[in-house]
């Protein structure tokens, strides 16, 4: 096995499609996930899951049941803990967002008829 830096200006750079999570790597069971974000995701949970979500650029709020919005900015993550109803919103043109879920999580949670729905690839 090779231990290598992975740069996410250069993988967020391999891809243009949007609300769509490509797997950059491993860490045990979980999968580090990058996604560009343009307008807004749908309303999901997941169920059995915390989700972390890392901006990387742009601005990005998430909608959350029962509480107020968190705001995210370049640097800044916040977990999602399983079973909260959540909508990512971009705040600025295109956001790119590291992902941290266990692997085999479904982007969109609950919700697995959205059109958003994706199934995952590696970079």
């Amino acid at each position: 096995m090779t231990v290598e830096a992975i740069s996410l200006v250069e993988k967020h750079s391999q891809f243009e499609d949007v609300w769509s999570p490509k797997r950059i790597a491993r860490l045990d069971n979980y999968d580090l996930k990058l996604a560009k974000g343009a307008g807004s995701f749908d309303w999901h949970c997941h169920v059995d899951e915390d989700e972390l979500f890392l901006v990387t650029q742009g601005i990005l709020r998430i909608e959350i049941e029962g509480q107020e919005a968190v705001i995210l900015g370049p640097g800044e993550l916040c977990v999602i803990p399983k079973g909260v109803r959540h909508r990512p919103i971009t705040q600025t043109e295109t956001v790119h967002i590291l992902l941290i879920e266990k692997a085999g999580v479904t982007n969109t949670g609950d919700n697995p008829d959205s059109d958003l729905t994706q199934t995952l690839v590696d970079l």
